[in-house]
C-alpha cells in the first residue's frame, strides 16, 4: 500500500511539473508559430543573457510525426546589425549562429591580411560568418578553442582585373589558394572580376591541413568558366525574378 502511494505521488508530481512546464514561454513543447517565436526568444535570452527580436519567421512546419519546427532570423534588440538564424524543434533541439560575434572581429584581423598584398588584386573584402551549431559557446572560451572547433568561415572576397584570359586569372587564384592552404582557418574563397562582379571561382578550405592538390591549372581552367556561366544565369534569374514581381 506504501509503495502504491508513493508511485501514486510521483506521477502526482510529474503530472503538475508537466502542466507547470506547458505554462511556460520557455518549454520547447510548441505547438505554433506564435509559442515556437516566444520559445526562440527566451531561449537566445537564457543562452546569451541579452534580450533579442525576430526578424523573419522562414520556416514554421508541423510533421505528422509530432514534430514541429522553426527556422527564423532574429537580431540583437540593442544592436540590430547583429544578427543570426535559429533552427529549433519542438523536441528541445536548438541551434543557432549568434557565437561568431563573441570572437567575429580577432578572427577579422588575422585572416584580413591574407592575400590582400597581392598586386593583381584590384578590390578585398573580408566577413566572419558563423555555423548554426548547438554548441553552447559562451565567450569565455579561448580563441584556438572556437578556432579549433570551426564552427565560422572566414569569407575572403576578391576582384580580379576584368578582361584578362581564363589562364591568367588560373594562376592567380592558384597563388592565392598556396598562401591561404598555409594556414589553420576555415575559409572560403570568392573570386569575382572587377566590373562585371561575375564569380569565377567560389571554394571553400578546411580549417586544418588544406589540401590544394586538386585546383590543377587543368581543373581551374575547366571550373573558372563554369561558375562565370552559374554566375550569370542566377543574375539573370534574380533580374527576372525582380521585374515580375513588379
Amino acid at each position: 500500500m506504501r509503495y502504491i502511494k508513493l508511485i501514486l505521488g510521483v506521477l502526482t508530481g510529474v503530472f503538475f511539473l508537466g502542466i507547470l512546464n506547458g505554462c511556460n514561454h520557455d518549454s520547447a513543447d510548441f505547438h505554433s508559430s506564435e509559442e515556437a517565436q516566444k520559445y526562440v526568444l527566451a531561449k537566445l535570452k537564457d543562452k546569451y543573457k541579452e534580450k533579442f527580436v525576430i526578424t523573419e519567421v522562414m520556416t514554421y512546419k508541423e510533421e505528422k510525426i509530432g514534430l514541429n519546427w522553426m527556422i527564423a532570423e532574429v537580431s540583437s534588440k540593442e544592436d540590430s546589425s547583429k544578427t543570426a538564424r535559429v533552427y529549433a524543434r519542438n523536441t528541445g533541439y536548438f541551434k543557432d549562429d549568434y557565437h561568431v560575434y563573441y570572437y567575429r572581429d580577432e578572427i577579422k584581423k588575422r585572416v584580413e591580411p591574407l592575400c590582400k598584398e597581392k598586386d593583381y588584386i584590384q578590390k578585398y573584402e573580408t566577413e566572419i560568418e558563423g555555423h548554426t551549431t548547438t554548441t553552447e559557446w559562451t565567450g569565455k572560451e579561448t580563441l584556438k578553442k572556437y578556432l579549433d572547433k570551426a564552427e565560422y568561415t572566414a569569407i575572403l572576397r576578391i576582384y580580379l582585373q576584368e578582361n584578362q584570359t581564363d589562364r591568367q586569372y588560373a594562376e592567380e587564384i592558384l597563388d592565392c589558394l598556396k598562401t591561404l592552404a598555409k594556414t589553420d582557418y576555415n575559409i572560403r574563397l570568392i573570386v569575382k572580376t572587377e566590373e562585371t562582379k561575375l564569380s569565377i571561382f567560389d571554394e571553400e578550405l578546411g580549417a586544418k591541413n588544406k589540401d590544394i592538390s586538386k585546383y590543377s591549372m587543368e581543373w581551374l581552367l575547366e571550373e573558372i568558366p563554369h561558375t562565370r556561366d552559374t554566375s550569370m544565369s542566377t543574375r539573370k534569374y534574380k533580374e527576372w525574378k525582380k521585374q515580375n514581381q513588379k
